[in-house]
């Protein structure tokens, strides 16, 4: 479903408008509301809009790193997450780390104080020597069930607590 102007000829909103008013001035039938449970009707308007969501998910070009967390629209719907700057800042590559402040020259450089790299995203979580304690916390839970390094997608969904606690420990200004 989707909106489109009304009244400037287009066949299928005319033939909508048309027939609504015929079925408006009908006296001989009794309007009926109850031949599909509302519960259906909404239910189907949901799936219909998940699955037109998640197309344009797929063909946007841009929120790659996003894509990466979130591949499917209905993984971050099911997720639980209290959403905050950092949260906001890692899952989207927007704000906080130098990478992004030099990008749009709110910083001369974009170079990670101890490892002379670009601070990046990906820097942060795997390499980066000043979160190299709370990375080795994450990375101990991560090597309980499955291997290092472990894609963006497995930290949300699989060790999204322990993920969380990572992130939220970053003191962006301290880097």
């Amino acid at each position: 479903m989707s909106w489109v102007k009304a009244h400037i000829g287009i066949y299928g909103n005319e033939l909508a408008d048309g027939l609504a008013k015929e079925a408006a001035r009908r006296r001989d039938r009794g309007v009926v509301f109850n031949r599909i449970p509302n519960s259906t009707f909404y239910s189907e308007i949901e799936d219909e809009a998940n699955q037109n969501w998640q197309k344009e998910w797929e063909n946007c070009t841009k929120a790659s790193i996003t894509k990466q967390y979130f591949s499917h629209v209905q993984d971050k719907l099911k997720l639980k997450i209290n959403i905050n700057p950092v949260f906001a800042a890692m899952v989207t590559v927007h704000g906080k780390t130098k990478a992004y402040l030099h990008r749009f020259k709110l910083m001369e450089h974009s170079i990670c104080v101890r490892n002379k790299g670009d601070q990046t995203i990906d820097h942060l979580i795997n390499l980066c020597t000043l979160l190299q304690t709370q990375r080795e916390i994450l990375k101990s839970s991560v090597l309980k069930s499955g291997n290092w390094p472990v894609s963006k997608l497995e930290l949300i969904t699989k060790h999204q607590k322990l993920f969380l606690t990572f992130i939220n420990s970053i003191e962006f200004d301290q880097l």
